[in-house]
């Protein structure tokens, strides 16, 4: 009988006990999973499910929702619970982004699916999308996209859905489209989701929550909790928050965005980021090609050809311009 497969979340829990026996073996320590944070302040899921407030030891640098941690408790008889994360697990990958002078941020770590979300209001960003795709593919991860308020197509606006059906199905990516307002698509996605570590990435005002409050009835149960642990008050939308979801899998909500690129890309990663332009590395007549304006450019071949999407190669070349600035 041949081996069942395991999960990429069991193989992190896995990662994490092996770290726990060799670094912590005298320790009463427990595996966790960092569901979100507030100022110096994590607040981690146990095995059991249940949230706790966690101090950060000194020197484990940055610590991001999705992190798989050793923690211990610094009072188990105390309600609610409270701990100190001692310890963090290698991840599988890390989710970051170009933040203020340049600097890397990060977004969330060990992620198995980036889920694009646009919508028809506000209008898709075709090159936003295409950052989040070179985003995805250099964890790597799974990229899907859906275009969401579906209910608002009409006869102005057609054009757009079909774009992107057509651009993005035509190199192999996912296209789901969704409205939380007459419940479609939501069973497909729900679906794509499950047993896996999915975030959610989009502009604001793309209808992010609303889809999270359809895949997760008890949000707003879930959102006290959290507040209450985090003595915040409130839910705030500043931060990644993880949520596990009833038919498996974990979805992380990450705040909308005004703009969004990825951090320290080289040109070679942004174009490995464009699947469809990977068969064209290293076959241009010169080896420092911009892609631009060079004879015997293989992509500029390919666009002329027709083989290769115009928008596309407008994104990567955009995308080649700004990581040089």
């Amino acid at each position: 009988m041949a081996k069942r497969r395991l999960t990429d979340r069991q193989q992190r829990q896995i990662s994490a006990k092996k770290i726990q026996q060799a670094t912590c073996p005298d320790t009463d320590t427990h595996n966790g999973t960092v569901i979100t944070h507030h100022g110096k302040e994590l607040i981690v899921m146990d095995e059991n499910g249940d949230g706790l407030n966690c101090q950060l030891r000194q020197n484990l640098g940055t610590i991001v929702c999705g992190d798989q941690v050793l923690f211990e408790y610094t009072d188990s008889g105390s309600q609610p619970k409270t701990g100190i994360v001692v310890s963090l697990a290698s991840r599988n990958n890390i989710l970051q982004k170009s933040g203020f002078g340049g600097k890397a941020k990060a977004v969330a770590a060990n992620i198995d699916q980036v889920i694009v979300v646009c919508s028809l209001v506000p209008k898709p960003n075709s090159y936003l999308i295409d950052r989040y795709l070179v985003a995805a593919e250099s964890l790597p991860a799974k990229p899907v996209i859906v275009i969401n308020k579906i209910d608002l197509l009409d006869e102005e606006n057609e054009h757009i859905v079909n774009d992107i059906n057509s651009i993005y199905e035509a190199i192999g990516y996912r296209v789901l489209e969704t409205s939380a307002t007459r419940i479609t698509g939501l069973e497909e996605l729900q679906s794509i989701l499950t047993d896996a570590t999915s975030i959610l990435v989009g502009l604001s005002g793309v209808g992010k929550s609303s889809l999270v409050k359809d895949l997760l009835p008890d949000i707003d149960i879930r959102i006290g909790e959290i507040s209450s642990a985090s003595k915040e008050g409130k839910h705030t939308t500043t931060v990644s928050t993880l949520y596990s979801l009833p038919t498996g899998g974990q979805l992380i909500d990450s705040p909308g965005v005004r703009d969004f690129s990825p951090a320290d890309l080289d040109r070679a990663q942004i174009l490995n980021g464009f699947i469809e332009l990977r068969p064209y590395r290293g076959q241009c007549k010169f080896s420092n090609c911009s892609h631009t304006h060079e004879p015997g450019c293989a992509i500029m071949e390919a666009l002329e050809k027709g083989d290769v999407s115009a928008q596309r190669v407008g994104s990567f070349r955009k995308m080649l311009s700004d990581a040089e600035t």
